[in-house]
């Protein structure tokens, strides 16, 4: 028979047994017993909820230095706002910027190193991982500039630091090295101590101190080169003719690892280190043509175009 609280009050109401210490006890007890399932259940809440929140790790890279013109944005909370020394870079696509003879230094949440940013380079965050043993992953993104890298020997076996751009990644786990974008999206890397591991195309080449070199992107590495730090320029000039139309054509060699900024708009350069451009027929024209090595090295020239 199916017992009903109702029905047991009502009859101690009715034969006048009325016990008020009894009806008080037997609230108590009800009482008592709901709110013990209602506790279990908010418990029970609380576990699940904790199952389901994201460990986040405690991992950044932080703006030490800044000079000239320096953005930081967020594609995703869409923030763009000139960066400030403090800022933490520190989830997917956050990233800054430097603009025209600007710069800026980073450095890294375990103090492994810093990355000295240099004009007119981006640098983004990828993601941060954790490795088996508690090492630290940290992948970067590079799609344009130059980023020199100084990078001491990792405490963990499993930490890494990629950088990527359009063409590769280049891996290090201590070094001090040079990445380098062109505006074709070719990634060049001068290693100055330690090893840097490239790769593309599912091919690894490694680049030891004292060599260089580069990959093309849709190619494979190109295999190590030594590294020399050669800022010379050599040049010609070609009058051209076609048809009613005549043009100056100049023609410009240099170390393939360097950067070639014409009245400082930056040149593609071919495997070979060749450039062009070409000159309306003006009877009197001078070209500043600068060319920096990936250590930082400048020369300048002023080519009469005549």
């Amino acid at each position: 028979m199916r017992f009903r609280f109702s029905e047991f009050i009502y009859q101690l109401f009715s034969k006048k047994q009325i016990n008020l210490d009894v009806i008080f006890l037997t609230f108590l007890v009800l009482l008592v017993d709901i709110s013990g399932v209602v506790f279990l259940s908010q418990d029970h809440q609380k576990v699940e909820a904790q199952k389901n929140i994201n460990v986040r790790t405690d991992q950044w890279v932080k703006v030490e230095e800044i000079r000239g013109t320096v953005t930081y944005r967020n594609y995703y909370n869409y923030e763009n706002r000139p960066a400030k020394v403090g800022d933490l870079l520190h989830i997917t696509s956050d990233e800054i910027s430097t603009g025209a003879n600007s710069s800026a230094v980073l450095s890294i949440d375990t103090a492994v190193g810093s990355i000295f940013v240099a004009e007119n380079t981006t640098i983004q965050i990828r993601s941060f991982q954790i490795a088996a043993d508690n090492g630290r992953i940290t992948n970067l993104f590079v799609p344009r500039g130059i980023a020199r890298l100084q990078i001491r020997k990792f405490t963990h076996r499993g930490s890494e630091l990629n950088i990527q751009t359009p063409a590769g990644i280049s891996g290090v786990r201590g070094t001090q090295y040079i990445a380098s974008v062109k505006p074709d999206g070719n990634m060049l890397i001068t290693t100055i101590e330690g090893s840097v591991a490239t790769t593309a195309q599912n091919q690894t080449e490694i680049v030891n101190g004292g060599f260089q070199n580069i990959t093309v992107v849709g190619e494979p590495p190109s295999s190590a080169v030594p590294f020399n730090d050669d800022a010379s320029l050599t040049y010609s000039i070609h009058r051209q003719v076609s048809g009613f139309e005549r043009s100056i054509v100049l023609l410009g060699f240099t170390n393939p690892f360097n950067t070639v900024k014409v009245d400082e708009m930056e040149q593609s350069l071919d495997s070979s280190g060749e450039f062009s451009l070409q000159f309306p027929p003006i009877s009197s024209l001078t070209v500043k043509v600068t060319v920096e090595t990936p250590t930082g090295k400048i020369q300048v020239y002023e080519i009469p175009i005549l």
